[in-house]
Parts: C-alpha cells; sequence; structure tokens
C-alpha cells in the first residue's frame, strides 16, 4: 500500500493546455445553460405580480368610475366632485401632463383613456389602459304572475351601460 502511494505521488503527470481548454469549454456550456434556465424562470416568476397589479388598477378604475352619476354622461358641472376627478378619471391637476386626459364625460358611450392609472410597474410607452361604455340591454325575467318590463318598468329599467376595461402592461394583456 505505502509503494503504491509513493507510486502515484512521485508520478508528477499535469494537464495540458488542450485539455484544460476543453474543461473550461465544457464548464462555460454548462454555466451558460444553467444561467438560461434561471433566467427564464425569474421572467415567468414576476408574470403573476403584473397581473396582480392589473387587476388592482381595474378595480380602481372601476371604483373610481362608479363615483361618477349616471344621469351625467355629457359635462361634468357638478360641483360635489373634486376637482381631481371634474374633467375625468386622468383629467385632474395633480396628474402628470404626459398622461392627463381631460375626458367631461366619463361615463359617454365610446372608449376613454385612462392610462394615467396604469400600475408604476408598467412601461408608460408600451402599455396602454382604456375602458370602453357601451349601451346594453338588460334581460328581464317573468316571476310568477309579475312581469318584470310591464309591472315594473319604472323601478326597473331595461337599458343601461356596459364598461369594459382593456389593459396591456408590459406585454402582458387582461
Amino acid at each position: 500500500m505505502v509503494q503504491f502511494l509513493k507510486r502515484v505521488l512521485t508520478k508528477k503527470k499535469g494537464v495540458t493546455i488542450l485539455e484544460g481548454l476543453i474543461a473550461l469549454g465544457l464548464l462555460a456550456l454548462v454555466a451558460a445553460g444553467t444561467f438560461g434556465v434561471l433566467l427564464s424562470v425569474a421572467r415567468k416568476s414576476g408574470a403573476p405580480d403584473i397581473r396582480e397589479e392589473m387587476v388592482l388598477a381595474v378595480e380602481r378604475a372601476n371604483d373610481q368610475l362608479q363615483m361618477y352619476p349616471s344621469g351625467m354622461v355629457s359635462g361634468m358641472s357638478d360641483s360635489k366632485l373634486y376637482e381631481q376627478y371634474a374633467n375625468g378619471m386622468c383629467g385632474g391637476s395633480l396628474i402628470p401632463s404626459d398622461v392627463r386626459v381631460s375626458d367631461s364625460a366619463p361615463l359617454s358611450l365610446g372608449t376613454h383613456n385612462i392610462k394615467c392609472m396604469l400600475p408604476p410597474l408598467c412601461d408608460y410607452s408600451t402599455s396602454r389602459f382604456t375602458y370602453t361604455v357601451v349601451e346594453s340591454s338588460f334581460t328581464t325575467h317573468t316571476y310568477g304572475t309579475a312581469n318584470m318590463v310591464t309591472d315594473y318598468a319604472s323601478a326597473f329599467p331595461t337599458k343601461g351601460r356596459q364598461v369594459t376595461f382593456d389593459i396591456t402592461c408590459n406585454g402582458f394583456t387582461l
């Protein structure tokens, strides 16, 4: 056993430059593959955060839109509204000028730009946030002998407005 160790220790064989370069090349391939996998996992793990922020932005916009009286579809002259919201959801003086949009009728039919309400993690140059208001009819039902349209027409209107939000943030659409 001692002689075996002496022979192994006395036989000093080195590594050639070619063997070293091959080993470094293989190590670089393995490291690049590992780094690529880690990078893709990091990108995918950020997607739920963006989606959560987008959902919260839609909820905030919906809550804010509900504060406008439904009869006030053209000309926001209600003195009860704060100045911040009198010119629409993105028309107040506290909104940065590059995303400010004056909208005197936030509940009027059509598409409205509310880019100012994008989450902070969104890139404003490539992201968008709008809502569309359309007139829609509600389905009425007959309950027993009462018909909702004929018996309660004054209490339950059959036409209203439907709001649909559209948000795109950093390539993700909700």
